[in-house]
């Protein structure tokens, strides 16, 4: 696929604020133009980070499944001045994601475990190699499934779930691009969860406005719900990644 198939194309880019930067440059090595709506916002549950902070010695292991858990908990930290690193070492540290793994490592952090898969199932089979926590603290976003907490619990492992955070949407002007939707002047956008297509919506303020740009999501189950959303879905990804989003984009140009 050629790396400037999506020439002079304005993309409409919807991750979080600090999730931005690495789509940013794939979206401008295809020689498009990277237009931002954050239609995600981090909001801290400040109680609950707290806690987990002041009890973190006392666990063995330690996971994480995103990168705003990584960071939330280490500013968390930095609001103590204590150190993150030093916090987690000796800990069994594991990460869904290569992100998440990466994250944890710039941090100064030695990850031990990253499932094969980059989920919470990927994860058991890892602990059904590697051996089980003894006790497992857990950092998570506020939303999300309980199936490594339900299937650790039932093999006598005492698992802690700490939402760190929430996302909720972005309550910033929009004005200046949905004009540019309205005139025409948004290319595509593109979704990365069923979370932010629903705060695309909302921050676009009509779904027959929202539905104008072509419409590219990161995988098949996302593309049902988001049709159920009322948006068009024209372009889905291969694998569930923005890089394959936009070769599937590029496809959808060129024909």
């Amino acid at each position: 696929m050629s790396s400037r198939t999506l020439e002079g194309k304005r993309i409409l880019l919807t991750r979080a604020v600090e999730s931005s930067a690495a789509l940013d440059k794939l979206v401008l090595s295809r020689g498009a133009q990277p237009v931002h709506l954050p239609c995600l916002e981090v909001e801290v549950i400040l109680d609950a980070l707290q806690q987990s902070i002041s009890s973190i010695s006392w666990y063995s292991d330690i996971v994480f499944t995103s990168t705003h858990a990584v960071d939330v908990l280490k500013g968390g930290m930095d609001s103590q001045d204590l150190h993150l690193s030093a916090a987690l070492h000796g800990k069994r540290i594991a990460a869904v994601g290569q992100k998440t793994a990466d994250a944890l490592r710039n941090y100064g952090v030695h990850v031990d475990i990253i499932p094969c898969t980059a989920s919470q199932d990927g994860l058991i089979a890892a602990y059904g190699v590697d051996g089980l926590p003894e006790r497992l603290l857990f950092f998570r976003a506020e939303e999300g499934r309980d199936t490594l907490q339900n299937a650790l619990q039932s093999q006598g492992v005492e698992v802690t779930m700490v939402h760190t955070y929430r996302t909720v949407c972005p309550q910033s002007d929009a004005s200046d691009v949905i004009r540019r939707v309205q005139n025409g002047e948004i290319d595509a956008v593109l979704l990365g969860s069923p979370k932010t297509a629903r705060f695309y919506i909302q921050r676009i303020g009509s779904i027959a406005l929202a539905d104008q740009p072509v419409i590219a999501v990161i995988s098949e189950s996302m593309a049902e719900t988001v049709e159920a959303m009322g948006l068009s879905v024209q372009v889905v990804a291969k694998h569930a990644s923005f890089e394959t989003m936009l070769d599937a984009l590029s496809e959808y140009f060129d024909t």
